[in-house]
């Protein structure tokens, strides 16, 4: 085996998913695959800054730019996948999550606190959501943004009633238990793709295949996430 390790960027929002393939994209690689985790919007300002990589995953919207700079290889680019916003409470007894707007904007409403990610893609797009629900103002004053990973972490530490995730971050934090997911017909899911480097090192190709292999389909349900394909 190589000793010298790939890297690849990983979103914060599939950290734990990630976490549990690391063994399997080492043996793909045929050596190390060191993960770098970093919210969606600071991995292409990364990229782009020159740091090196092998690998990547962020939101598709980001790429275009990276490959009109040379450091995306465009023939690599493809969907990985797509998750619900989601809002995660501390877990109790088992209830069936909230599926509706109307429904999640009263659970808004009643929280005393909720928490999101300033600068992450979550933290945008629930923004873009409390403002089209008509409640910009009223959770202004109740609404907390953190750092990546924060969110989820004041709730389990009984410091925030609600956090903002993607529903993958929820389901993957020990004492979080999702209180609501946004409908698809919401506009938030988040949607993550991933690409090479055009210098990419030996065996990144294979991480790849891995990741976007239909047999990994299932456990990424499982975790929260969803294939698609781009528009």
């Amino acid at each position: 085996m190589t000793t010298a390790s790939l890297h690849i960027f990983v979103p914060t929002a599939i950290r734990g998913l990630m976490a549990r393939l690391g063994p399997r994209l080492d043996a793909a690689a045929g050596r190390p695959v060191t993960q770098i985790i970093d919210l969606n919007p600071r991995i292409p300002e990364r990229i782009a800054a020159g740091e090196a990589f092998d690998i990547g995953l962020t939101n598709p919207e980001y790429v275009p730019a990276l490959i009109a700079s040379r450091h995306v290889d465009a023939t690599t680019h493809r969907p990985f996948g797509r998750v619900p916003l989601a809002v995660g409470c501390r877990a109790g007894a088992k209830a069936e999550p909230l599926r509706h707007a109307p429904a999640i904007a009263d659970l808004f409403r009643r929280a005393d606190s909720i928490a999101y990610t300033g600068a992450g893609t979550s933290g945008r797009i629930f923004l873009d959501a409390v403002a089209r629900l008509g409640l910009s103002d009223t959770l202004r004053p109740k609404s907390r943004p953190m750092g990546g990973g924060e969110p989820v972490a004041s709730v389990v530490a009984g410091d925030t009633e609600l956090a903002v995730a993607p529903l993958s971050t929820i389901l993957s934090t020990p004492g979080l238990a999702p209180a609501a997911v946004f409908p698809g017909d919401f506009a938030t899911d988040i949607d993550m793709s991933i690409f090479l480097n055009s210098a990419a090192g030996p065996g990144a190709a294979s991480v790849i295949s891995v990741l976007t292999a239909s047999a990994l389909d299932d456990e990424l349900a499982a975790a929260g996430v969803t294939r698609f394909d781009f528009d």
